[in-house]
């Protein structure tokens, strides 16, 4: 078998040396066979990096502008004995036999929907993921992006940016304050229960929708009342989305429950864009009949063949838009890349990975 520097993929063979550079620190391997070799799909921090490099040959896909292709990633993996599942990245049956030393998957996600576990299983090859670290972040983000949604602050730098800005104290550029509202949280797990605490903060009433309603105790905690999920849609004057996808919750939020909502309120999605029809909520947005709408999710995402919210969504000025960064927190990406380090330092001293699967 030729050595692993002659077998570099394309795209790291012709890269600056500087850049994404290969290394090759020695490693413990696995049974004394030497460097283990470890390709991660997109960067990563480099805290993280820095200890990986202790365990052995890294390889880093580098560019942050794309993700890497189906063919460059079935080139990369021929080497590989432990792949670090990030992103959007698929390992299934044909890109786990693509690497025929493999040994771990590492998953920097809290479940495995992007791996063939059957195969893995079936290859006798250990899985891992990580607990969920992004509750608290994406939380923050939820409630920051509904701030940014009220207050219309994308809408009124863009004004500025633009040099039109004319006149001061006037009735241009009216927001709404949350103070004193009603916050209607449709799934209250770790997420939801965490916009809660920041609504609270902020003087909101918060109401929520859940499959299982908490216990009296939590709900007392969080200054949480329960609705049903019409209520809730009719009552709120924010109306935040955390819950998971499912085959139940698909559509979920269509014309029907968007014709509940006041003609004041604002709908904050930070869940998946799938649970909302994205083309009858731009048709009340456009019409007036809902205030406005702060988005981090859309049912294209990178993989599809259309990518973010539809063209009619983005041109609307009463809405917000970012490309799901909701847990895109420099200290959560640290942790999480962190734990899957764990991990991998567990499998590799012979010990059972916390997280394995």
């Amino acid at each position: 078998m030729r050595g692993i520097a002659n077998r570099r993929p394309r795209w790291q063979r012709h890269q600056h040396p500087d850049h994404g550079r290969h290394h090759r620190v020695p490693g413990r391997g696995l049974g004394g066979r030497g460097l283990t070799r470890i390709f991660v799909p997109q960067p990563i921090p480099e805290v993280a990096l820095q200890r990986l490099r202790k365990l052995g040959d890294v390889i880093v896909f580098p560019h942050l502008d794309r993700t890497i292709d189906r063919p460059e990633l079935l080139e990369a993996v021929e080497e590989a004995e432990i792949l670090v599942a990030v992103g959007s990245t698929v390992y299934d049956r044909e890109m786990i036999d693509a690497a025929p030393r493999l040994r771990m998957i590492a998953a920097m996600q809290t479940s495995t929907r992007l791996v063939d576990i059957d195969r893995a299983a079936e290859r006798s090859v250990a899985v891992t993921v990580i607990p969920n670290l992004l509750a608290s972040t994406t939380a923050e983000y939820t409630f920051a992006l509904l701030l940014a949604t009220a207050w219309r602050i994308p809408e009124a730098e863009r004004l500025l940016k633009e040099g039109r800005w004319r006149q001061r104290q006037s009735m241009a550029l009216l927001g709404t304050r949350v103070q004193g509202k009603t916050l209607g949280i449709v799934g209250a797990g770790s997420i939801g229960q965490g916009v809660a605490r920041r609504a609270g903060s902020f003087g909101m009433k918060v109401v929520y929708t859940k499959r299982q309603r908490l216990d009296f105790d939590l709900e007392t905690e969080l200054g949480m009342s329960f609705r049903s999920l019409d209520d809730l849609f009719r009552e709120s004057d924010f109306v935040a989305l955390t819950l998971a996808v499912t085959p139940e919750t698909t559509g979920l939020v269509d014309d029907r429950l968007l014709g509940l909502m006041k003609k004041e309120s604002i709908l904050i999605n930070t869940s998946r864009g799938a649970i909302v029809d994205e083309i009858a909520l731009e048709r009340r947005l456009r019409a007036g009949m809902i205030r406005g709408a702060g988005l981090d999710v859309f049912e294209h995402e990178v993989g599809s063949d259309r990518i973010g919210p539809t063209r009619d969504l983005r041109e609307l000025p009463n809405v917000v838009v970012t490309p799901h960064i909701g847990s895109a927190a420099r200290e959560t990406r640290e942790e999480m890349s962190l734990r899957v380090v764990e991990n991998i330092e567990a499998f590799l001293e012979g010990t059972t990975p916390p997280d394995l699967i």
